[in-house]
Parts: C-alpha cells; structure tokens; sequence
C-alpha cells in the first residue's frame, strides 16, 4: 500500500471515498494518531488521489454526498431469510440450532441423552448404555432420527449446515417440501442404523452429515438417469465430498484434530440417498 495523503482527523471524507470508488479508485483510509491516512495501490493512484483532494477544497470539484451507512439491522437479516423459499430446509437448520443450543454443541451429556440413538445415563465419570431394543420397548421412536441434529462443536454444525442449504435449497423448490422430507427421513434413518451396526464402538454419534450425504447421492444418481434433472452443482464439489468420505476412512482426520468420523453414517446416507435417487429417476423422469 501507498502512503497518499495525511489528513486532519475532523475533515469528513465519506463524500470523496465514495466519489473515488465511483470512479474505480481502490484506496483505504486508517486513523494514525489523531489523523485520517488515505492509502493506495501505488503511487500513480496516489497522485490521482491528491489531486482529487485539491480540486475538491478548492471548489473546483463538487462531490454528491454518499449514502448512508446502515449498520446491522437484526430485523432486516431475519426477514431476508428465504423462509417462504424453502420452508422446510430452513426448519430442518432451526431445529439443528436449536439442538445445538440446548446440549451446548455436543457438551451437555445429560441432554445429548434425550437425542441419542440409544438411551444412557451419566454417574459420576461412568457412562451406562441401554440397547436399542430398549430404545424400542419404551417407545422412544424419535431416537431412530434424532441423531441427526446432534452437532460435536461450532464447525461441525457450520459445515453440516452450509452443505444442507446447498442441496436443500435447491432440492426443494423443485421438488416440494414434501418430497425433501422423505428423503431426509429415509437417509437419516439408515444413517443411523448404519452407523450403529457398523460404526465404532462410541454409541454416541450425531450430525446431519449423514443425511447431507444422502442428499448427494440422491442428486448425483437422480441427474445421471434424467438430463432434464439438472441442478447446476459443480462436479467439484460431489468430487470433493467423495474425497472426504474417502479420506475419514483412512483415520488421519481424527489424528489432525478433526475428531472421529461417522464413516458408517456418511456411506449409508449416500447408499440411501442414491437408491431414492435411482427411484425417482425412473419414475419420475416420465410423469415430469
């Protein structure tokens, strides 16, 4: 960055800024002891810059005033939320926020308890499991599903939650609210019940990672049977998770810090969503 001008700290500046990025002048202004910087790219700019500022005090350039700056306005971020876009994609994120909060990310055992494929309790620094036929015998059908909106820290929930407004975003609108729910049952049911049998041996496990995988697998088989099916998502990003799906196997991700993957969980979501996907590429494609 170049230095362009020093500037007493009581002269407004908010007209010529915008001026000068009206007119495609990249620049900075910082505060220095009392004193406004104007900085540039290189000294080129810097003398343009300068003699901008001159016109402009001498009176020979008059500037439009700029608009003002709006801070953040919680109402207005709530009400950009596409709620009326995609209603149940955007339910599925608030009840996975909700959970959050309640078992304070995956570090409030007593009320993970509530969402846990199988019921346990906590004793001291013991942890004792029931089986899921216990889960069925008291009638607790929810936990079959409820792993799902359980998140283990702040990137996990962020990461399941951005890969679920991409494919929901786009699922939904096309397909109907309806439709997205059935496939988030079927794949996170399946994802459950695999990463149980087959997962490790911790039998407490969440995330909505499973299902998202699901999601994939539905949308890559269902665009490969119909070519009017086509929801624009870049090869890139299946192929990276894929990649990701590959590499959790493999283990290094646990011993980077990244914790333990629900491998079982991420390939029975995409097995599950890949079926569905086939399904609804036979017949749907003619109906449609």
């Amino acid at each position: 960055m170049y230095r362009a001008l020093e500037l007493p700290g009581n002269i407004d500046l908010s007209n010529l800024s915008y001026f000068m990025y009206s007119q495609r002048i990249p620049h900075k202004i910082s505060e220095e002891s009392g004193k406004q910087i104007i900085w540039t790219a290189d000294a080129g700019q810097a003398a343009l810059v300068a003699g901008i500022y001159e016109q402009w005090q001498s009176g020979e350039l008059q500037l439009g005033s700029a608009p003002p700056r709006q801070g953040l306005n919680p109402k207005g971020v709530w009400q950009n939320i596409p709620w009326k876009q995609f209603p149940v994609t955007m339910g599925f994120m608030v009840i996975c926020l909700i959970v959050a909060v309640i078992t304070q990310l995956g570090t409030a055992w007593d009320t993970i308890s509530w969402f846990s494929f199988t019921p346990f309790k906590v004793a001291g620094n013991y942890i004792y499991f029931g089986s899921l036929s216990m889960t069925l015998d008291q009638h607790e059908y929810w936990r079959l599903i409820s792993p799902v909106f359980l998140h283990f820290g702040i990137a996990h929930l962020t990461f399941n939650m951005l890969s679920l407004f991409i494919f929901g975003s786009r699922l939904e609108p096309r397909q109907g609210g309806l439709h997205l729910i059935g496939v988030v049952l079927f794949t996170g049911l399946l994802s459950n019940f695999g990463q149980y049998y087959w997962g490790s041996e911790d039998a407490i496990f969440g995330g909505f990672s499973g299902v998202v995988y699901g999601l994939m697998g539905y949308c890559m088989v269902r665009e490969k049977l119909d070519s009017q099916w086509q929801l624009g998502l870049p090869p890139l990003f299946y192929g990276f998770m894929l990649l990701w799906l590959v590499i959790g196997y493999t283990g290094v991700l646990g011993t980077i810090g990244f914790g333990n993957m629900a491998n079982a969980a991420h390939l029975g979501g995409l097995l599950a969503g890949a079926l569905l996907g086939g399904l609804a590429g036979i017949l749907l494609k003619k109906r449609e």
